[in-house]
């Protein structure tokens, strides 16, 4: 990212925002590592629609959104927002597996559970996969969570599904999402149908105040799955 650093001013052509719990004595008593969970939109603003908000809100902070959350627990989170005029955004794409933004890096390195939402088009995903409309694909290398995921998420009704195409299943170790203290995490790929299903005006300006209730299952869902994987497993 460091050449899209040099050519592309901050403020301007893109938005960096991320959250870092302060850390905490673990002789508190109920001490809670609240830096264990990580969640990322690499990918955001209008790079790939949609993702900043979903982002957002699966970590908890959903001030200025027309909904809430299930449980009021907060996750550490990274979102690069691209802000250029439209058609303007592709330029700032850098793939995962080259994703070298230092706070980006800061904050996987030092969680245990990563999560990261990327947007895909609806004819991206090949027939050996599923069918691309409102789908939603499940990669990275944290298997048991991938399958948390798409247990859950296909319980209540979404086309959710874990991926094995090779450019979208996020299986690299090289992907950040990866990079989390047990070389392992998790990643979704999101049709443009589905993400367009999440919101009712689906602009920069006014999504988040135009949420579905789909929008709301969705993230609930995964934030319900990420703390079942906690608790069982971690």
């Amino acid at each position: 990212m460091s050449a899209l650093y040099a050519n592309e001013t901050e403020g301007v052509n893109f938005i960096r925002e991320w959250y870092q719990h302060r850390s905490r004595y673990a002789s508190l008593k109920n001490y809670k590592d609240e830096n264990k969970v990580f969640i990322m939109a690499p990918h955001g603003g209008s790079i790939e629609s949609g993702t900043t908000e979903l982002a957002l809100a699966t970590a908890g902070f959903v001030k200025n959104f027309n909904g809430d959350t299930d449980t009021s627990v907060t996750h550490n989170y990274f979102i690069f927002n691209g802000t250029n005029p439209k058609d303007e955004n592709g330029k700032l794409h850098v793939t995962s597996s080259h994703y070298d933004d230092v706070d980006a890096n800061e904050l996987v390195s030092n969680s245990l559970i990563s999560f990261a939402f990327h947007g895909c088009t609806d004819g991206q995903p090949d027939e050996s996969t599923g069918h691309g409309y409102q789908a939603c694909l499940i990669g990275g290398r944290d298997q048991v969570l991938k399958e948390i995921l798409e247990a859950q998420l296909k319980n209540v009704g979404f086309n959710a599904f874990i991926t094995t195409q090779d450019d979208l299943d996020g299986s690299l170790a090289s992907n950040i999402i990866n990079k989390n203290k047990r070389s392992r995490g998790a990643q979704v790929e999101l049709t443009t149908s589905l993400r367009k299903s999440f919101y009712t005006k689906h602009n920069r300006k006014d999504r988040r105040k135009n949420t579905t209730a789909d929008f709301w299952l969705f993230i609930n869902t995964i934030r319900a799955s990420i703390e079942e994987y906690e608790v069982q497993f971690l």
